[in-house]
Order: C-alpha cells, then structure tokens, then sequence
C-alpha cells in the first residue's frame, strides 16, 4: 500500500499507472462502514485510492472539530488489511492551496439548508469544497459513499453536476452494529449508557418503516417521540418522513412512491444521525 501526502506525487503516480480509479475520500476514525467502500471498490477491480484528512471546513461546531477522534497508524493498518492501493494523506495547506477560489464554493439550495444543513450551517458548503477539491486531485472514475450521511450523499451527486464532471457516484447501504445502531466515527465518543440507548434511533426507523402505510405521518412521529421518552441519555433533534428527492417533509404516506425517514439526536455532546427507505 503506498502513502502519498502531495497533489503532485499523487497525480504523478495515478498517471504512470493508466488504470480506472475508485475513490474513497474519509476522516479517518475508520470502521467497518469505510472498509466496505474500500472492498466493493476493490471487487470491481478498480485502482482504490482512500483519502484521510479532517475537514476544518465542514464542522460548524470546532468544539466537534477539535474532538473529532485520530489515529493515523490504525486507520492505515485497517485499509492495508482490505488490500487499499494508495492513501493520501495531505495537510491542510496541501488541500486548502486555493481554497478562496469561488469555484470550489458551490451552493446547494434547498438541499443545502434543510435538515442537516438547516442544523448544521455551512456543513454542506463544507463538504462540497473540500470533495470538489479532492476529485481534483485524485481524478477518480468511481467514487463511494456510504448511505448512513443520506443528505451528503444526494450533496455529492448534485457536485459531481456541477462540476460537469464525468465521475460515478456509488452508494452503499448503512454498515450497522449488532444492535442496529449505524457504525460511526462518533460512535467510541459515547459512554456506556449513551451507547445502550442509542439504538433508539434504529428502532425509530423500524418503528417507521413497519407503520409507514398503515398510520399517518403525524401519527408516526408522535410515536418516535414517544419513545425517545423512555431514553433520557438522548435528546431528539429531528425526526421526519421525507421525499429523498427533494429532501422535504411528506404530510401524508402516499405523497411519494419511495418515502425515506431521517432522524438526528443528541446522546450527550454527541450527535447521531440515520436514516432508512420505508418502501
């Protein structure tokens, strides 16, 4: 497995090889859920290039930035051990070079400022830099994301348009836990209780994918939040019933042939989020 830490070394080699790339851009604090986009790059026989760098501009939070978990060495161990190619691993100098030109600085509408960018000002703008700044870099034919970050995913397709750019966006389902909670970096943040009740939120996704069609949606809702009552570790942000399209709330079940729920909840100073296709 090779390391670069530059654009051009990084360039230099991907363009001596003249093989098909596959992309997997990440912050490290690697879990299953990474190595999975690293495997499926691998089974269709793709060049895998993993990215590490924790991106200042996409936490609106710095208390989250600052905390955010490192380890440089376990992340590379754990990508060599599912045969990654390259990794790269810039600085923020190195990534942020030209980071005032306004071509990187894209606007996203409503997609940008609803849900977690209606919690999260500037997150999405955030993330559409600094993946249009590493497309550039790496140049990938296929790029992988997971579903758990449902909204930035939709956020990285509508890039890829923007950009013109002819890059195929690959997503693939939620990596859970035993329990059903969605693997995440800020899952080892939680302490023990936090961690048990954090499962509330899966069960509020299966509560609504077993009762979409059959309640309403105000109906629905209220029992989610029923539920979070018995979980006092966590605090609801948002729960909602939306069209994954648009990312707008449905009033009723029948409003859109492919309803997904979406949800984000405090445990702590740590906030969670999932989603789930109800059909």
């Amino acid at each position: 497995m090779k390391i670069v830490k530059t654009k051009a070394e990084l360039q230099r080699t991907l363009q001596e090889l003249k093989l098909k790339i596959g992309f997997v851009p990440t912050m490290g604090a690697l879990h299953d859920g990474h190595l999975s986009l690293v495997g499926e790059s691998k089974k269709r026989e793709l060049y895998t290039v993993a990215s590490i760098f924790v991106n200042p501009t996409q936490f609106n939070d710095p208390k989250d930035y600052e905390k955010y978990p490192i380890d440089t060495d376990a992340d590379l161990d754990e990508l060599s051990s599912v045969e990654c190619d390259l990794v790269f691993l810039p600085s923020r100098d190195e990534i942020y070079s030209d980071q005032n030109d306004p071509k990187y600085l894209h606007d996203f509408d409503h997609l940008e400022r609803a849900y977690e960018g209606a919690y999260r000002p500037g997150h999405f703008r955030g993330v559409g830099q600094v993946v249009h700044l590493l497309f550039e870099a790496v140049r990938p034919d296929v790029a992988f994301f997971g579903e758990k970050d449902f909204q930035q995913l939709q956020v990285i397709r509508a890039l890829v348009k923007k950009m013109e750019a002819d890059i195929e966006i690959v997503g693939l389902p939620t990596v859970r836990e035993d329990d059903g909670l969605a693997m995440s970096s800020r899952n080892r943040r939680l302490n023990p209780a936090q961690r048990e009740q954090s499962v509330m939120l899966y069960r509020s996704l299966k509560l609504a994918k077993e009762r979409h069609g059959k309640e309403s949606v105000p109906a629905i809702k209220a029992h989610v939040e029923q539920l979070f009552e018995q979980a006092p570790e966590l605090r609801l942000e948002y729960f909602d019933i939306i069209d994954p399209e648009r990312f707008e709330s449905l009033d009723s079940v029948d409003a859109c042939a492919h309803p997904h729920a979406v949800i984000a909840a405090y445990a702590g100073e740590v906030r969670l989020i999932d989603n789930m296709a109800l059909a």
